[in-house]
């Protein structure tokens, strides 16, 4: 492509962009772009995206927010030839396209560092993690699906009801129900333009801006004075309006009521907005009364803590999911508070949520106002989930909110977990740029759409405890910008780094394993949910072994996870050595052949025998104690498996306690040592 030259200053690029988007014809112009870049093409059969991936994926697409952008800018003409007039050229998208590029140009280039000379390096502009986090916001990836606005909405507001009906004239349900007639209507009509063009109909542009109306007589029918109130709520005037719209970052009245007024009809150019506006805005109509303001308030914050607990539940299970744990450590004083707390066998989420969300002088790129929001939304719930970690760690007291002291693992493996309940734009970014963390663990920073998803897709413990690890490992190492792309990846081929590699880059394609699923579901579909890489991992004995050890104690979680870890290379080595095993003992008649190897947090203990019975059972035991102690390792797990049953497991066994230097344990494991003819080897796995 040509060389761009340097993009001109932000105002006379608005200026230019005002200029088109009030243009004659200007709407149904902007209807053939929602056409271009807006459409879905979604298989009811298979429930996958069929759409051609580079188009999909591509990023000179307009997104939301440039989309937003025009339209906002268009509702402030005086006159009504923006939509009155049809003008037969395709002029008005090139120009756009072109407008837009020039303004994602600017703001790249506004934040990149100044170079020099003397020196010969690179020089950070004193707010650049202000600039840059600007582009990341307003460039970045969308988090939440459709019908996850939809599904979160009534129950983000279910107690608000009274103060709706008596301040906004409905209360969220009739919301949402407005919404979704309304959204059906228009891809009715979408959906008829494209079947009709595959059979070669040509439609000008305001004909395809008639396939985006709907009549307001249509919607007062069915839901009567509820309509008149859902428009005054999300419906902009297609003129004259928006005036204080002066600048890319100022408030954009049509962002926030997404629906463009023409007198009788409605024009919905965005479905999303839409559902976003009704997740987001009652909140700030709340916020606006002072004597509801705490409640409300309140109620956000009740809501996120319950909706995140139960996401949690339908993975770890309701036993093992906890809301608003206090922790005791000896003193009369509460020394810390878990909003949700997860325990599966030694693993134990320390979950902090956040009902924080990106100000509008955050957005526009002050660095102030962004260290503010990502203290609050991000640094503050992260540093006290490691509080609380760590006072865990050193066994203090945990209390259920019903007053049931919890029995925690004494050696705790935690993780931090940070959850929002809006979607916080590039918190991915950031978190890697911003996040204070020095040597502790990194956090997963979801929003509540996120951990939606996740939960769908990784529904056991051990897939989502796993994948906890994974991400929390490639924290600093793999940039992406939307944690679907880290999930995507995940599934596709395992969250890890390869060796050889320092640094990796994830682009949005990696997301489309689970789009196609989300979106799916936005349609009405229930898709199968697509295998992850370790289910799909096929190999004689160990995938069986780690399917049977998937669903087995939770104590003996963490050699599964350890397990997960290993190279396919390294459990095909498993596998043949577990073979060569069996078939000694089956050859030989020998009571029990095994072999111990270490794992990432510990170690493992594989004991063949020829019974499956208690004197087995202790013998593997020593084994296992033996190399534990020589091998210093606070954690050791022991698998029997005893020719006599077809079960890949016949016994688990997990050892975890602190090492410590004991003579009695040192002499035990030399007697071991003799009595069952142990040797040590060392192995290259793979290549």
């Amino acid at each position: 492509m040509p060389e761009r030259s340097a993009p001109r200053s932000t105002a006379e690029i608005f200026a230019d962009l005002r200029a088109l988007a009030q243009s004659d014809g200007a709407l149904h112009e902007i209807s053939a772009i929602i056409y271009r870049d807006w459409v879905v093409t979604v298989d009811l059969q298979e429930g996958r995206v069929t759409d051609d991936p580079e188009h999909r994926w591509s990023t000179s697409k307009l997104n939301k927010n440039e989309l937003m952008l025009l339209l906002g800018l268009t509702v402030q003409s005086q006159s009504d030839r923006t939509f009155s007039v049809r003008v037969a050229d395709d002029k008005f998208a090139v120009l756009a396209d072109r407008l837009l590029r020039e303004f994602h140009d600017r703001i790249l280039e506004d934040c990149t560092p100044a170079f020099d000379k003397q020196s010969e390096k690179f020089v950070e502009l004193p707010d650049s993690i202000g600039l840059k986090a600007r582009e990341a916001i307003y460039f970045g990836a969308d988090s939440l699906y459709l019908h996850q606005f939809s599904g979160f909405s009534r129950l983000r507001y279910r107690d608000d009801a009274t103060w709706l009906l008596q301040n906004a004239g409905l209360s969220i349900r009739p919301m949402i129900d407005i919404a979704r007639f309304i959204v059906d209507r228009i891809n009715g009509q979408m959906t008829a333009v494209g079947h009709m063009r595959k059979e070669g109909h040509d439609f000008t542009h305001s004909d395809l801006t008639d396939s985006l109306l709907i009549s307001k007589a249509d919607v007062r029918k069915k839901f009567g004075q509820k309509a008149n109130a859902f428009f005054s709520k999300f419906a902009t005037p297609v003129m004259a309006a928006n005036i204080g719209f002066v600048d890319p970052f100022a408030i954009n009245a049509v962002a926030i009521a997404p629906i463009i007024d023409l007198g009788e009809h409605l024009y919905v150019p965005n479905q999303y907005r839409l559902y976003e506006g009704i997740y987001e805005s009652p909140f700030y109509w709340m916020m606006g009364d002072k004597s509801y303001r705490d409640t409300a308030a309140e109620h956000r914050g009740n809501f996120l803590e319950k909706t995140a607990a139960h996401i949690f539940r339908s993975v770890f299970g309701a036993n093992n999911v906890y809301e608003n744990v206090t922790i005791r450590d000896g003193s009369k004083d509460i020394a810390g508070e878990v909003d949700v707390l997860t325990a599966y066998g030694e693993f134990v989420l320390v979950v902090q949520a956040k009902s924080k969300r990106v100000t509008l002088k955050a957005r526009a790129g002050d660095r102030e106002a962004l260290k503010t929001d990502f203290e609050g939304a991000i640094q503050s719930p992260y540093r006290q989930a490691l509080e609380c970690a760590e006072l865990i760690r050193k066994g203090a007291e945990c209390v259920t909110r019903d007053g049931k002291a919890l029995a925690l693992p004494s050696l705790p493996r935690l993780f931090p977990v940070v959850v929002l309940s809006d979607p916080f734009p590039a918190s991915t970014f950031l978190s890697g740029t911003m996040l204070e963390r020095g040597n502790n663990i990194a956090p997963v920073i979801w929003d509540l759409g996120v951990l939606d998803c996740v939960a769908r897709l990784l529904p056991t413990p051990i897939e989502m405890i796993f994948y906890l690890k994974c991400r929390s490992d490639v924290f600093d190492k793999v940039l992406s910008d939307s944690e679907y792309n880290f999930l995507g990846y995940h599934i596709r081929a395992k969250l890890a780094l390869p060796d050889d590699a320092d640094w990796m880059m994830l682009d949005r394609d990696f997301a489309t394993v689970v789009d196609d699923y989300m979106i799916a579901a936005d349609v009405g579909i229930e898709a199968q949910r697509p295998p992850g890489i370790l289910e799909r991992l096929q190999i004689p004995i160990v995938s069986d072994l780690l399917a049977e050890l998937k669903n087995a104690d939770p104590r003996i979680a963490s050699v599964v996870i350890d397990l997960y870890d290993f190279s396919s290379a390294a459990l095909e080595d498993l596998s043949d050595r577990i073979v060569e095993l069996r078939e000694d003992v089956a050859a030989t008649g020998k009571v029990i052949k095994a072999f111990s190897i270490p794992t990432a947090q510990g170690g493992l203990t594989y004991a063949v025998t020829r019974k499956r019975d208690a004197n087995a059972a202790r013998a593997a035991e020593a084994i296992g104690a033996k190399h534990k102690y020589d091998t210093r390792k606070d954690r050791w797990y022991v698998v029997l498996d005893s020719i006599e049953t077809e079960n890949p497991v016949d016994g688990l066994l997990p050892l975890v306690w602190t090492w410590k230097e004991d003579q009695q344990e040192a002499e035990s494991s030399k007697e071991v040592a003799k009595l069952f003819n142990s040797r040590q080897e060392t192995k290259t796995i793979g290549e």
